[in-house]
């Protein structure tokens, strides 16, 4: 048993067997918590080392897909994030419309990837062809759920866990059917949080935003809550705060679908692949609301008045409100006391997959999946638990980048866990995809690749179904550095 600031945690035997011979106990029953695209890729990993005599799968939703399942009614209630919203240990609940609940999806109307298909691809698992170069939501949803058929018969739908403790020498997991209300606890050896990170909206304190919300119910969404640029055709001033990937999306499709002027508060330069529009006008990072005077102020002084609308894309924060100890969770902008982004320190039957920002989900869980799959079949050891503590103590950056993978960090990283996973099995279980030069190539340039998609998209009203096609037509040029 270890101390910690959060009391007792039960580690198998003692941390010292990790540290010793870098072995675990013996691992045969796992839970996974979410069947999303993370979800169901730790789950195949682990069912192809066929070592485990347990594997649920526990998904509060009652079908396969995790959050690409979109849910268009949500236009139909009240904005569901408080406002500021920066509790990362709120409880996300159904939300109801007529007769149907429903767990509320950050997809939106006209969202399609930032990634093309040949890289968000599962390895052997291409899209098919006549989807778009860039899949529309409806395409990854269709194409993620028959990835995940092999793993349906493991899952328990409309099954919330609502509290994970550890339990001896495992951990006790308590569940909650929405359809039935029964709760049920189970034992595991091990479990794999595969929860995602587009739940727990973000919407910082700012001077004078509680006030305007309070006066202006409804005038302040997250992008979350945000569905298509009709929800805001009355507005007349409308401000989008932020400019990553969701804030420079939204600010397009408003101002291409509205024609008018759209404002987008800017903190930093957007990395990530955007449209682009003379209606967009970029403003400074936020200084303070008025609700008196319904105006937004910004750090360099100047405003806007008249505001009717202000959509934050600010991001969401890390959240595991079901995990009360070990507590791995501040202020939600980092999981804290993770090897690698992935595997708890103290106690390494514990692990929270598809954490890092900036790389392709769907890639880095499959990565990750055959790497813990391995580690918890006793294939692969970890190492000493200093050197783990360590490690993580290496890790660049401060809490809210922490998780950062730019590439070529991304890649690195899966090649480094691919390299050890086959090391341990050579062709035996589940295999990632291997990042090959042509590959590369396409995600180094990602942004000029979707920026002339999106243009193309524009001018001819077809969307491209593949790298050759936009070449073609004279849209993209791959840099002369490759």
């Amino acid at each position: 048993m270890t101390e910690t600031q959060d009391g007792p945690i039960v580690f198998p035997k003692s941390d010292a067997l990790v540290s010793a011979n870098n072995a675990l106990p013996n691992i045969s029953k796992i839970a996974v918590i979410g069947s999303g695209p993370c979800g169901a890729a730790i789950t195949k990993a682990l069912l192809a080392e066929k070592k485990f005599t347990k594997i649920d799968v526990f998904e509060r939703r009652p079908t396969l897909g995790g959050l690409w399942n979109y849910t268009p009614l949500k236009t139909q209630i009240d904005p569901t994030s408080p406002v500021p919203s920066v509790d990362p240990n709120r409880v996300i609940e159904k939300v109801k419309v007529s007769s149907e609940e429903f767990y509320e999806s950050p997809v939106y109307k006209f969202l399609d990837a930032n990634v093309p298909k040949t890289l968000m691809a599962y390895n052997d698992n291409p899209f098919p062809a006549d989807d778009a170069l860039f899949p529309t939501h409806e395409q990854i949803l269709k194409y993620i759920v028959g990835y995940s058929k092999d793993i349906e018969d493991y899952v328990q739908f409309n099954t919330s866990v609502t509290e994970l403790v550890p339990d001896g020498e495992g951990w006790a997991l308590t569940s909650q059917s929405s359809i039935t209300g029964e709760v049920k606890t189970g034992k595991y050896d091990a479990v794999c949080i595969a929860v995602g990170n587009y739940d727990q909206p973000f919407i910082p304190e700012v001077e004078g935003l509680r006030d305007w919300n309070t006066k202006y119910p409804g005038s302040v969404i997250h992008a979350k809550s945000y569905d298509e640029p009709d929800q805001f055709k009355e507005s007349r001033n409308i401000l989008v705060v932020g400019n990553s990937a969701s804030g420079a999306d939204i600010a397009f499709q408003l101002a291409s679908y509205l024609n008018r002027t759209i404002y987008k508060s800017v903190r930093s330069e957007n990395t990530l692949p955007a449209g682009k529009s003379d209606l967009i006008k970029d403003v400074p990072d936020l200084d303070h609301f008025d609700a008196e005077n319904k105006t937004v102020y910004f750090k360099d002084g100047s405003s806007i008045d008249k505001v009717d609308s202000v959509i934050f894309c600010t991001g969401y924060l890390k959240s595991i409100p079901f995990l009360k100890s070990p507590h791995l969770i501040t202020d939600g902008q980092k999981i804290h006391d993770l090897f690698r982004h992935l595997i708890y320190i103290k106690n390494p039957t514990l692990a929270v997959i598809g954490l890092p920002r900036f790389v392709l989900p769907t890639r880095i869980s499959e990565s990750q999946g055959c790497w813990l799959a391995r580690v918890w079949a006793g294939e692969i050891s970890l190492p000493s638990l200093k050197d783990m503590q360590k490690a993580n103590a290496e890790t660049e950056g401060d809490e809210r980048t922490h998780h950062d993978l730019k590439y070529p960090k991304d890649i690195e990283y899966a090649n480094n866990l691919n390299a050890e996973s086959r090391a341990a099995t050579g062709d035996r279980g589940y295999q990632a995809v291997e990042w090959d030069t042509e590959q590369c190539k396409v995600r180094a340039s990602i942004k000029p690749l979707k920026e002339a998609y999106i243009k193309y998209l524009s001018e001819t009203h077809k969307r491209a179904k593949t790298i050759e096609e936009l070449e073609k037509a004279g849209y993209f040029k791959f840099p002369e550095t490759f």
